[in-house]
């Protein structure tokens, strides 16, 4: 037993799972890992943003940030230089699930535009992701497939300074 014990009694009736004890920085490698891995599944090549996984707010549970943390990783890519964006929703409509993702979400956005939008659940390790080809964009804003990975909840190691 740890310390946090009595609190993750709290997290787990509120959460529904009982959160893992994770070094941040393992997380936000995991994150990065799956955004690497989507990236090479949509097997297109172009420019893509230049952001890494960071820590986010567990809201139901830690809305101050003390102890407990999600893992978000927003990014996007757009100039494709090879493939098309077509092809690059079709191929993770294909890949996610051989992969362990089930996918969850395979429509469109309840935006004014209609745009494709995925959502996947891997539920070995409880990450989502929310992808969305953004191909009828306001004004003069060129497409672009923009992804969110996220994390369930954890539990950051005693002494962590999140």
């Amino acid at each position: 037993m740890n310390d946090n014990s009595k609190t993750d009694g709290s997290a787990e009736s509120k959460l529904g799972y009982k959160p893992d004890v994770r070094a941040v920085e393992d997380a936000k490698g995991e994150v990065n890992a799956i955004s690497s891995n989507l990236l090479d599944w949509m097997g297109v090549k172009g420019t893509v943003t230049e952001s890494g996984a960071a820590v986010g707010v567990c809201e139901a549970i830690d809305p101050d940030l003390t102890k407990y943390y999600t893992i978000h990783h927003p990014w996007s890519i757009y100039k494709l230089s090879k493939g098309t964006f077509e092809t690059a929703i079709q191929n993770l409509r294909e890949r996610l699930p051989k992969h362990g993702w089930d996918i969850t979400k395979d429509g469109e956005t309840k935006s004014q535009a209609r745009n494709p939008e995925i959502v996947a659940v891997n539920r070995q390790t409880h990450h989502w992701v929310q992808i969305e080809w953004a191909r009828e964009r306001s004004g003069k804003l060129e497409e672009l497939i923009s992804v969110d990975v996220d994390s369930r909840c954890y539990l950051a190691p005693k002494g962590a300074d999140l």
